[in-house]
């Protein structure tokens, strides 16, 4: 309190009255002095409060920018081969059509950091002597939230580990591109699919039909399954899908059986213990399920009882290749319905080109890869159609093409070898079949 407002609050000293007579009243305080008492009792504002400033001297807050609308994806790839795989895999689920760059490292690095990031960027590591600090590079001009994925030389398991689990990477895949696992890695990513529509965890169900008897479905399929489990060293498995009319067995010299007309008839016995019972030994890793019933007895299942047959398969091999033929009975149809990926094998003629579009009017399971694997077999036989015709024709381009030989093929089938075994476009084009289906990187093994 100040010194002069104790003048305020303190009642000036009176001389004390007499004892003979009461103390007079004290006397009124003026009424200035009331007011000046009562405006000092009122708290004083805060020094911080001002008044406010009249509507036309305030300054309105700046407007927030609108958000840039991003892209859905842009991709780079060093060469034209990546670069062309990666266009013919990828660009039915992207919106625009030139989503591949075919440039270098650093020139990629300068386009991403002149523009707003895509929702997700493939990026091609290849050429860069540190690929770990280009990882970090390319972490510096992308925004917050982008899916990074890559491609690149570098085969080391323990750059992917580094790179996908502390990186920010989130797939990474070596150099040759497989076109199987850039449908199996990066297009689940892409198209947004969730864990439902993703297939479900085991091995690969792979059915190759024909468009007509004869085209060399059979073959195709017995030739996979063997380079798949001999050559890749994967667990295969082989299943003829015509109950009564099959030669897979014929065709790897060994004996049918009647355990898979068993486990369509009575699906409650199909176990893993069944599995290894009934399968007959084609190879250290490659198992076959074949049976030549009477031509009179009708197999009697329900559909059901595929999808669970397909299931415990699944579970025990890496992959399971299904010859289902030309004729489609039921049980070819049920293994095309439930495949993860279906192949078509053509021959060059007018019927094959009608029937590949019935084919592939098939409907398909959820968890099916969309794209179906079209071959041509024996290219170039005496009054075929051409390659050229066919592909333009059908408005589609061949992913394997076999050329035509009639003295090693046949032999070969013949004698119950596999003509894989051999090299040449054969066994070329076989190679390059097991890429496309996520088995190898395409290249033969031993030539």
């Amino acid at each position: 309190m100040m010194p002069d407002d104790r003048a305020f609050f303190e009642t000036p000293s009176l001389p004390p009255a007499p004892l003979s007579k009461p103390a007079a009243p004290p006397a009124p305080m003026p009424p200035a002095m009331l007011r000046t008492i009562a405006a000092a009792m009122v708290p004083a504002a805060p020094p911080e409060a001002e008044a406010p400033l009249p509507a036309s001297v305030v300054r309105q807050a700046a407007p927030r920018p609108a958000p840039v609308k991003r892209d859905k994806f842009i991709g780079f790839a060093r060469d034209e081969q990546s670069a062309n795989l990666l266009h013919e895999t990828l660009g039915s689920y992207v919106p625009n059509t030139n989503i591949v760059h075919v440039v270098d490292f650093r020139t990629s690095l300068t386009i991403l950091a002149a523009m707003a990031s895509p929702e997700i960027v493939l990026i091609d590591l290849s050429g860069e002597e540190q690929p770990i600090n280009a990882v970090l590079e390319v972490a510096d001009v992308v925004e917050p939230g982008t899916i990074v994925l890559a491609i690149g030389e570098s085969q080391n398991v323990n750059f992917y580990r580094t790179v996908t689990k502390g990186m920010g990477v989130r797939e990474y895949l070596p150099k040759p591109l497989a076109r199987g696992a850039v449908e199996e890695h990066f297009l689940p990513i892409i198209a947004n699919q969730t864990a439902s529509d993703q297939p479900q965890r085991g091995g690969r169900l792979v059915v190759v039909a024909g468009t007509r008897g004869g085209v060399g479905a059979t073959t195709i399929s017995t030739n996979l399954a063997w380079y798949i489990s001999s050559e890749l060293h994967r667990h295969t498995l082989l299943i003829d899908g015509e109950l009564h009319t099959g030669t897979v067995a014929l065709n790897l010299d060994i004996q049918p059986n009647t355990a898979l007309a068993t486990a369509l008839e009575a699906p409650e016995r199909v176990d893993q213990l069944f599995i290894e019972r009934s399968t007959l030994d084609a190879g250290d890793r490659l198992h076959v399920l074949a049976g030549i019933e009477e031509l009179g007895r009708d197999i009697a299942y329900q559909p059901e009882a595929a999808v669970n047959f397909i299931q415990t398969l699944r579970a025990r091999y890496n992959f399971a290749l299904a010859d289902a033929g030309a004729r489609l009975e039921p049980f070819a149809r049920d293994l095309l319905y439930n495949a993860q990926q279906r192949i078509i094998v053509m021959d060059p003629s007018t019927i094959s080109i009608r029937n590949l579009e019935r084919l592939l009017g098939l409907p398909g399971g959820a968890s099916q890869n969309p794209r179906v694997l079209i071959v041509l077999n024996r290219a170039g036989a005496p009054g075929g159609l051409s390659q050229a015709y066919m592909e333009q024709t059908m408005g589609m381009r061949f992913d394997a093409v076999i050329p035509d030989l009639p003295r090693i093929v046949p032999r070969a089938s013949q004698l119950g070898q596999p003509a894989a075994s051999l090299r040449g476009a054969f066994r070329a084009a076989i190679a390059q079949l097991a890429g496309a289906i996520g088995a190898g990187n395409g290249l033969p093994a031993g030539g």
